[in-house]
């Protein structure tokens, strides 16, 4: 294939060619802020109840369910899932979101619940091996469990980051 060689000699162009690379060489600042802005937007979907980054409304909750919580809130029984998402840098060229919650999977995703579900709690309960956190084994078996996706970009989400990356590049 042969090469082809473009010259260009604007000083101006060369010295913003020349910014570009130099910030293409370190993306962490960029990837903390993208980390950072991301968290918020997840945040802000569990504040407004949804919806998911495809625009699908969460499910509303079963009148069961309803009448047995305090509050009306998807998602929101004790506020760790929402507190727990957090973004972490791998590398020099990965930022990554998520929870350490182990319940925050069939959150996201859906399904139906084994024989137990270990769910956070405040207050009196037990210790379970490995937990950070005080849990009680709650018997749902074979719940099924509806998916609320909270991890995700939504085509605003996607905008807002694209926008940062002008400007990251472009300041």
């Amino acid at each position: 294939m042969p090469d082809i060689t473009i010259r260009i000699e604007d000083r101006e162009v060369q010295r913003v060619f020349h910014t570009l690379i130099e910030r293409g060489k370190n993306l962490r600042p960029f990837l903390k802020a993208i980390g950072e802005t991301v968290v918020l937007q997840t945040e802000e979907r569990f504040d407004s109840q949804g919806p998911a980054p495809d625009g699908t409304a969460w499910p509303k909750l079963k009148e069961s369910t309803r009448l047995q919580k305090k509050h009306s809130k998807m998602l929101t029984e004790s506020g760790e899932l929402r507190g727990s998402i957090r973004y972490q840098l791998i590398g020099n060229d990965t930022v990554a979101i998520g929870t350490n919650k182990v319940y925050g999977a069939i959150h996201q995703l859906g399904g139906k619940t084994g024989a137990r579900m270990i769910v956070p709690v405040k207050g009196k309960a037990l210790y379970w091996p490995g937990a950070a956190h005080p849990v009680r084994a709650v018997r749902h078996p074979g719940s099924n469990i509806p998916a609320r996706p909270y991890l995700g970009l939504s085509r605003e989400n996607s905008d807002e980051i694209v926008e940062m990356a002008n400007r990251y590049l472009m300041r």
